[in-house]
């Protein structure tokens, strides 16, 4: 009886063993796939800052006062890309307002075009935060459950903060809104 219990302990442990590679394996493709969209952000979030800068500078110099706030002090801020994110995406919605609001403003052929590559620029980093996301979420799962938890624990990961879109943020300040007047 004991030979076979030492024997079930022995195959337990195995299996175990080839779990823990199986969920390192895990690990290692999906910090993988968040580190390439890490890199992609970052490099979408530059050009947007530079498109962004120019097309604000060049509104500002066609009207008497400033209209726009320099980008440039907001790309050489040592923040990360959430933040950044963020910052470069409430100039870029001041600057949609203000094309918006202004529809008799009609920029020159190259303005328009640098207008246009930022709409572009802005549904390629839509997409690419949305492929983080969903890699970041599973890899957050993955620290929660048995026995990836112990790996993750091993190699010290941490929590991967989530990219919120724009669309996000307005619903949540309307709920807000409707939640004060149903208060008040």
């Amino acid at each position: 009886m004991i030979p076979y219990i030492i024997l079930l302990i022995v195959i337990i442990t195995i299996i175990f063993i080839y779990k823990l590679k199986d969920v390192t394996k895990d690990f290692n493709s999906i910090l993988v796939r968040i580190h390439d969209g890490e890199n992609e952000i970052d490099e979408l979030l530059n050009r947007k800052g530079n498109i962004l800068n120019e097309v604000c500078e060049e509104i500002n110099e066609l009207n008497e006062n400033r209209v726009f706030s320099s980008v440039a002090k907001i790309t050489k801020k040592n923040i990360d890309s959430l933040k950044l994110d963020r910052e470069l995406s409430e100039v870029y919605s001041e600057l949609k307002e203000y094309l918006l609001v202004n529809k008799s403003f009609i920029p020159e052929e190259e303005l328009k075009n640098k207008i246009d590559a930022l709409e572009e620029l802005e549904t390629n980093l839509d997409a690419t935060k949305l492929f983080y996301n969903d890699n970041s979420t599973i890899f957050n799962e993955l620290l929660d459950k048995f026995p990836s938890s112990l790996v993750a624990r091993k190699k010290g990961y941490d929590f991967k903060f989530l990219y919120t879109f724009e669309e996000d943020e307005f619903f949540e300040i309307l709920k807000d809104k409707k939640k004060k007047e149903k208060e008040a």
